[in-house]
């Protein structure tokens, strides 16, 4: 969310953009003035909101690079490009990064928010629809509903909901004539829907008791909300991330220098497939009392999803392990693995301490604070071509002439994130608002292929407010969590198999081998960190219908078909997803994501779900819901056994294969 002015923080009517040279500020594209680094020059939001970059342009972003070993993942030194191709239009920038997800009944959505600091200023919740986020508009229905019991309590105006939120009825109003019009202002960021009811979950960015040393900042926290009727109405429960020092107005006892501790704020949510956990990458920042922000530092917190984001599920990233409470917890500033750390984060003595004396600069220089952290409010995606988790963080340098930087790493449980490369001189941003999604389906950010897209909102290239690119990051060493062109025997964690049936397309699982090839797949790469799976007995291609919405609803029956004239169509394409380590004896086991909604196979007893695609869980309903159904993690957790192929079908990917790519052009034929 932006944060305002030293003198103007209510921003109805115009953005700011920073000064060239200005600190990062993330979610605040306008700077307080007044620290010797010039005034920033005002645009009118209205005017940026209607002005899109949509020029075709390929550019190449720097050469191969080489992380140095202490950078490199263990055992791995492989080299990395970063290609940048043509931009293309996105035309409805909003204060927070728009989040992606598909509903119960297959129904695609994004959610973005804005709470804007005037009296008479916009405060909403939107929300959008539609077959992809190319066709997705604003839907009335849910972005200017209102709860009947409280009108007051709207999407399109949430001042009442913010205010009256846990966070809002701990803050405090601003001074007299302050341009801060409430005690709190909260944004919805990052949605989730629950595996068991249906219901929504959502991060609440806050930004709340403004001006708290008399400057022209204020606190942030993060919260959660739930809704029961598809984001019509929301109840914001409680506190998950909150700041690890005082958000009391002027508590100079909590900090007796010239410094306070802005809290934990601007969420990015990510929602882990292998791990079962939620991952969120939050940023906080020091201010200097009377001034503004100096230092911006980035931290993680995750909960296990079978929590569903309860306040003492959280626990945050410190000193090198998960050991501190989302709420009022100590919290590392994350750093890049390289020559300047080895474990990616700041030592605890070199953290900030508000009872040190001196400003940021002072205090920085003597090796008491971090300086601004590269990885600040990163959003990341695990690249399933990589087989890494990739990040993409705001620019150290807002100006504008910093290319976009990109991190990886291999494993979330010790957040050691190495650089891979970046766009090059090519294509420079500040970067405010970014997230990934997968140029093939449209519509996840969650995993993406060899060719992503990287959105932005607001500071964008070349003066943009609104964008995407296609990136490229290749590999000379690209993830194969299964041998190309073997057969295999699918099982799930109950010894079901999934077995294409004896007549027609439809698919079914069986309790024990068959020996007839229909339980056995024949797995090939696309060439973009997909697979497509074929029947060993009738070479056709599983999948699920890509041309309807019912194909990714939840609990859509997998079927196997011959491959459209183009290749096969996003429903025939998956992404193979280890989710336990190998070695020490364990299994390894593996999620297989339909690509096109996002599920993963469940496998079952169960009469009519002998064989479906299901959303994530590594727990068991116990809901009573029929939308849940008493569903188990061990139906979704699947091992791979090798299999002989029958004789005669070979590797069964003779369907429309087409040259090893499949990340770009025809990837959704008949969509």
């Amino acid at each position: 969310m932006t944060a305002g002015t030293h003198e103007n923080p209510a921003r109805e009517t115009a953005r700011a953009r920073p000064t060239p040279g200005a600190a990062p500020h993330s979610e605040g594209p306008a700077r307080p003035p007044g620290e010797g680094e010039g005034v920033p020059v005002a645009v009118h939001r209205k005017t940026l909101l209607g002005t899109v970059v949509a020029t075709a342009l390929t550019v190449v972003g720097g050469v191969a690079v080489t992380p140095a070993a202490s950078a490199a993942p263990p055992g791995a030194s492989p080299t990395y490009t970063v290609t940048v191709g043509a931009k293309g239009t996105w035309n409805n920038p909003d204060d927070t990064p728009a989040a992606s997800y598909i509903d119960k009944d297959g129904t695609f959505y994004y959610q973005q928010s804005h709470s804007l600091y005037g009296a008479t200023a916009s405060r909403q919740w939107n929300f959008f629809t539609g077959g992809d986020f190319d066709t997705a508009t604003r839907s009335s229905a849910i972005s200017d509903a209102a709860d009947p019991a409280d009108p007051q309590d709207s999407n399109n105006d949430t001042t009442k909901r913010c205010n009256n939120s846990p966070t809002g009825k701990e803050a405090t109003f601003p001074p007299a004539g302050s341009g801060y019009s409430q005690r709190n202002f909260c944004d919805l960021a990052g949605v989730w829907v629950d595996p068991d009811t249906g219901d929504w979950y959502g991060l609440v960015h806050n930004e709340f008791t403004p001006q708290p040393f008399g400057d022209g900042i204020h606190y942030d926290a993060i919260d959660f909300a739930v809704s029961t009727n598809q984001g019509r109405t929301w109840t914001i429960k409680n506190h998950v991330i909150t700041s690890p020092y005082s958000t009391v107005r002027g508590d100079e006892n909590a900090f007796p220098q010239q410094t306070y501790y802005y809290g934990d704020g601007d969420p990015r949510l990510f929602v882990d497939t292998a791990s079962g956990y939620f991952y969120v990458y939050y940023g906080s920042r020091v201010v200097e009392k009377g001034g503004t922000w100096k230092a911006f530092q980035a931290h993680v917190a995750r909960a296990p999803i079978s929590s569903k984001m309860a306040p003492g599920s959280w626990h945050k990233w410190y000193d090198g392990s998960w050991s501190q409470p989302g709420v009022g917890g100590k919290e590392s500033n994350m750093v890049p693995v390289g020559a300047g750390s080895t474990t990616g984060y700041t030592p605890p003595a070199k953290e900030y301490d508000p009872k040190n004396s001196g400003t940021v600069s002072r205090q920085v220089a003597a090796g008491t604070m971090p300086p601004t952290s590269p990885l600040f409010v990163m959003d990341i995606t695990y690249d399933a071509y990589l087989g890494l988790y990739i990040g993409e963080p705001q620019a150290v340098n807002q100006d504008g002439s910093e290319p976009q930087h990109y991190y990886a790493t291999r494993d979330l449980s010790t957040q050691k994130w190495f650089p891979i490369g970046d766009t090059g001189s090519g294509y420079t941003t500040a970067s405010w608002y970014r997230w990934f999604l997968d140029g093939a389906n449209r519509t996840s950010s969650a995993i993406v292929g060899k060719t992503f897209r990287s959105y932005c909102s607001f500071g964008c290239s070349e003066g943009s407010s609104s964008e995407y690119v296609d990136v490229t990051i290749g590999s000379s060493s690209p993830a194969a969590p299964v041998k190309a062109g073997r057969t295999y025997r699918i099982a799930s964690g109950d010894g079901r198999s999934l077995a294409q049936a004896a007549h027609g397309s439809a698919t079914t699982s069986r309790a024990r081998a068959t020996g007839s090839g229909l339980d056995a797949w024949t797995f090939t790469p696309d060439g973009d960190g997909s697979y497509r799976i074929a029947n060993a007995a009738t070479g056709g291609l599983l999948g699920v219908d890509a041309t309807t919405t019912a194909g990714r609803a939840w609990g859509a029956r997998p079927t196997v078909t011959a491959a459209p004239p183009g290749g096969p169509s996003v429903g025939q394409q998956w992404f193979v997803i280890p989710s336990t380590p190998a070695g020490k004896g364990a299994t390894r086991t593996y999620r297989l994501v339909n690509r096109y909604s996002g599920l993963v196979i469940g496998l079952s007893s169960h009469a009519g779900r002998l064989a479906e695609t299901t959303p994530v869980r590594s727990w068991t309903d116990t809901s009573g819901s029929s939308v849940g159904g008493a569903r188990t993690a061990a139906e979704q957790t699947l091992t791979l056994t090798p299999r002989p192929a029958p004789h005669g079908h070979g590797h069964g990917h003779g369907h429309g294969h087409r040259g090893g790519h499949g990340h770009g052009a025809g990837s959704r034929a008949g969509r």
